[in-house]
């Protein structure tokens, strides 16, 4: 029998641990802690188009950044080889992202870096110094998955926009607090969330806030997965080591999600196969729900997939342009959800 815990809020109880109070309890190596102010160094901000949210695309090479645009994304969100939780799939090499830069820049668009991988204590410095050459290029922000890391990036670079991804796990005003706290710039959330609950952390909360309103759900927490570090470690009693896996979203280093969850799982039953079958995940596109995500407040529509290709960016991100830009004339339409491909799940995330 398969026994399932209540998960309580990680950041919820760091928020405890360090006090409501700011000023109450230092973190060891740093000052008291102070409310972070967000970013307003000129051009590095998160600029929010005026009148509507963002529309952020993802953008797994040059073409689908292009397309990306073309099809009315305000901003595309990118990797950079080896510091990436998508792995190889879907990242650029430092020249790639210098001439999607320069294409932003030239169309009046923006790009953010995902460098969303829990870094060692040793590579710290390195991604640091790679982050501060990235914004001398013109980087708008980076989306960072570490907590500490992101401190760290906002008291070094305070003229960089920084976004909590969706790794952080954030689901509510709390949450939402502890980030902007810290100083992030926006946070994302997940687009199960409802247009109510968007609407009472941005009563409290000055952050930006994202939803991911095009994702797939699975049957975890989103950017929260350990399996890739269950295979990778052998247990001390086993006769033949482990598969040794080169990633995990959760380990320091360069996260992979190899997406073990989607490979078939066999049911023994005394040891003869029973059943096999995939962990249970869900294909959410809100697109017709926008508008009420629009009314609450929502600073940025963010568009899961950077395995996807240019074409189906493209198509995704137009019928999202669409109703974003019929809702901001005061229209009122329908749209059925992009079409995906049948292994969405497995491939296309």
């Amino acid at each position: 029998m398969l026994a399932v815990t209540p998960r309580r809020d990680i950041t919820h109880r760091l928020r405890e641990q360090l006090g409501a109070n700011l000023g109450m309890e230092p973190i060891p190596g740093y000052g008291p802690l102070q409310a972070s102010p967000l970013s307003t160094a000129k051009g590095c901000g998160i600029d929010v188009p005026k009148g509507c949210a963002m529309l952020l695309a993802p953008a797994g090479n040059l073409e689908a950044a292009k397309q990306a645009f073309q099809a009315g994304a305000d901003a595309v969100y990118v990797g950079l080889k080896g510091w990436s939780r998508g792995g190889a799939r879907g990242e650029f090499d430092c020249e790639q992202l210098r001439q999607c830069i320069e294409l932003a820049h030239a169309l009046g668009k923006k790009v953010q870096l995902a460098a969303n991988i829990i870094p060692k204590p040793q590579e710290r410095q390195r991604l640091l110094q790679q982050l501060s050459e990235l914004a001398d290029w013109g980087l708008q922000a980076v989306i960072l998955n570490d907590a500490g890391f992101l401190r760290e990036v906002r008291r070094k670079l305070p003229g960089l926009a920084i976004t909590a991804s969706i790794g952080c796990g954030a689901l509510n005003t709390d949450d939402a607090l502890f980030y902007q706290d810290l100083g992030a710039t926006a946070i994302v959330l997940p687009g199960y969330l409802e247009p109510e609950e968007i609407a009472a952390i941005k009563a409290k909360a000055s952050i930006q806030v994202e939803i991911m309103l095009h994702m797939v759900q699975e049957f975890i927490q989103l950017g929260k997965c350990w399996m890739p570090s269950y295979v990778h470690f052998a247990a001390a009693d086993r006769i033949f080591p482990a598969q040794r896996l080169g990633g995990s979203v959760k380990r320091g280093g360069v996260g992979t999600c190899f997406r073990i969850c989607q490979q078939p799982w066999t049911l023994l039953n005394d040891g003869v196969e029973a059943d096999q079958r995939l962990f249970p995940s869900r294909q959410i596109s809100r697109v017709a729900e926008l508008a009420a995500f629009l009314d609450a407040g929502v600073d940025v529509i963010k568009i899961q997939g950077r395995s996807l290709s240019a074409e189906m960016v493209s198509v995704i991100i137009g019928i999202y342009r669409s109703a974003a830009d019929a809702w901001k004339c005061g229209q009122k339409g329908e749209w059925d959800p992009p079409a995906l491909p049948a292994m969405w799940t497995v491939q296309g995330r």
